[in-house]
């Protein structure tokens, strides 16, 4: 495992590292240019010592006065201690065995000299000859030298911007290194984190996975999952408080349905209990109470359907086959006039109780019976989450963590060309006893008994008004990996 900081500090530290190898370098290649410069200024000045032993001669033999000796002598004089003092030069640059030779000859040039000084004026002549050839050959060597550490000076000039250059493409060579080991080792497991932040916000993910190895990274990942599974206990919490409140308005709803029959069912046994009505009223009456008792009958049931939790009895069921058999339990209920399609249902395997997801159908269906649509479609068809979520998803009802972890969902679309649902009613339909029917034509419990049903499946479920006219109910229930192959 390994740490973002050392990654960072790594390719932070080669980037300093090239810099330094650049900045040597420089460095390097001026104090030798620096060096050599130097150099050159020492050999023009042994060059141009020789050159004026040349020019002394001349002026010597030219003249033969004492002056003119000794300004000979002393210039030979100051030649040989600059050949003393830059011998080690001399010898780098031509190699020992000419220097000796150049030094032989300086020795024999002053031997010369003082050989002349020793001579009658007449007789300088006989020795002026071999005064210039000695001065002629110092004076070619001493220039020889002076070419080579130029073409020296030249080379290593040409050589060290090559270096130069080299050390650059190096330089920038790492620059790119580090770069990419920046990108790879750090942005880009940033950047996959940031999309998996986005898919957690959608709803696609219910967590983060590992995207790196790098320990801040785990470490976030293992806290912001912590976060989350907080969070959502929290909100577990929240809608049981919810529930709890939900109960308190379910009984005082009941108390308000059951109140109308139970007010009928009294007046009408108090008119009866007077006796004196004639028989086709009392059977009228009658007839009354007991359609009223049924009615309350109804309110109960669905009061118990809806606030208790059976044992769901799950089995793996085609999803082509649950629609039919919900379809062929209510459709001998329904006026001739409604038109019922079923449209491309797939064949493919969900793990559900076949009654309790028979009810959610048969619910939806008569609830757009009762919207007054002549129409309705059914639809289903295996995706998944990502592919198919709406873009409001605050409104989906459900288990969404499940849902959207899921691999693949089976969709299915419950469509009516009915009347729609005004926008401000969307969010509330699944509410307990929120109904847009007529008093005592409905109890309001239908939908929030499917929204329970859907739940229990871990499934999702949201509704929204057609584009052109009418609703539809979308529905997604997790498909088993086993169920999927």
């Amino acid at each position: 495992m390994s740490s973002l900081r050392k990654k960072i500090i790594f390719a932070f530290s080669l980037s300093n590292i090239a810099i330094l190898a650049i900045a040597l370098t420089v460095y390097a290649d001026l104090t030798l240019l620096r060096d050599q410069i130097v150099n050159s200024e020492k050999l023009r000045q042994f060059l141009s010592a020789t050159q004026q032993v040349k020019n002394h001669e001349e002026i010597l033999l030219l003249y033969q006065t004492p002056e003119s000796y000794y300004l000979l002598a002393e210039q030979v004089e100051h030649t040989q201690k600059l050949f003393t003092e830059y011998r080690s030069l001399l010898d780098a640059v031509v190699g020992t065995q000419q220097t000796r030779k150049l030094n032989d000859l300086l020795e024999e040039y002053r031997d010369q000299i003082d050989y002349l000084e020793s001579l009658d004026t007449s007789e300088h002549t006989s020795i002026a000859s071999l005064l210039s050839d000695l001065s002629q050959e110092i004076w070619e060597i001493v220039r020889r030298v002076t070419i080579h550490h130029h073409e020296s000076l030249s080379r290593n000039a040409h050589l060290l911007s090559w270096i130069l250059v080299i050390t650059l493409a190096i330089v920038i060579f790492m620059g790119v290194i580090s770069a990419l080991f920046v990108s790879r080792q750090v942005v880009q497991p940033i950047s996959a984190l940031e999309k998996q932040l986005d898919a957690v916000a959608d709803g696609k993910k219910n967590k983060l996975t590992l995207v790196s190895n790098n320990i801040e990274i785990q470490s976030f990942v293992q806290h912001f999952n912590n976060m989350l599974y907080k969070q959502r206990a929290q909100q577990s919490q929240i809608r049981h408080q919810e529930k709890a409140a939900a109960l308190g308005v379910l009984v005082s709803g009941v108390a308000h349905e059951l109140n109308n029959p139970l007010s009928n069912i009294s007046t009408s046994v108090q008119l009866l209990m007077e006796g004196d009505s004639d028989p086709e009223l009392s059977k009228q009456w009658l007839s009354h109470v007991d359609s009223e008792t049924e009615r309350a009958r109804r309110i109960v049931r669905r009061l118990l359907d809806s606030v208790r939790q059976p044992k769901l009895q799950l089995q793996s069921i085609k999803s082509s086959d649950l629609v039919n058999s919900s379809v062929l339990l209510i459709h001998r209920q329904l006026d001739p006039s409604i038109f019922l399609h079923i449209e491309d249902v797939a064949d493919t395997p969900i793990k559900v109780d076949r009654e309790r997801m028979q009810q959610v159908f048969i619910n939806l269906i008569r609830n757009a019976v009762a919207a007054g649509a002549s129409n309705i479609w059914v639809f289903g068809e295996p995706t998944t989450w990502a592919d198919s979520s709406p873009e409001d998803i605050e409104r989906v009802q459900g288990n969404l963590s499940a849902v959207s972890s899921a691999s693949q969902v089976m969709l299915f679309m419950i469509a009516d060309d009915g009347p729609g649902i005004p926008e401000e009613n969307l969010s509330q339909l699944f509410t307990p006893f929120f109904t847009t029917n007529k008093e005592g034509e409905g109890t309001g419990l239908g939908l929030y008994l499917v929204e329970e049903i859907i739940q229990e499946h871990d499934g999702c479920i949201t509704v929204e008004n057609r584009e052109t006219e009418g609703t539809q109910f979308l529905i997604w229930l997790p498909v088993s990996q086993e169920e999927a192959v």
